[in-house]
């Protein structure tokens, strides 16, 4: 599993065909936050072992 600490805030997420999903918003647990997209959305989770990579501004997952 990717170490939580490599993985900071505003950093994008992509999928494993490296699609944007959305910006990291903080780590909770075992569990990335992304940031919501408007004033009434909800905040979406993405689990920690999803992630295949962490490299200085992108997180791509499986």
């Amino acid at each position: 599993m990717i170490e939580p600490l490599r993985i900071k805030e505003h950093m994008e997420v992509v999928n494993h065909s490296g699609v944007s999903l959305g910006i990291v918003n903080g780590v909770i647990n075992d569990l990335i936050l992304l940031a919501r997209s408007g004033a009434g959305d909800l905040h979406h989770c993405v689990p920690l072992e999803r992630v295949a990579a962490v490299d200085e501004t992108r997180i791509r997952l499986k």
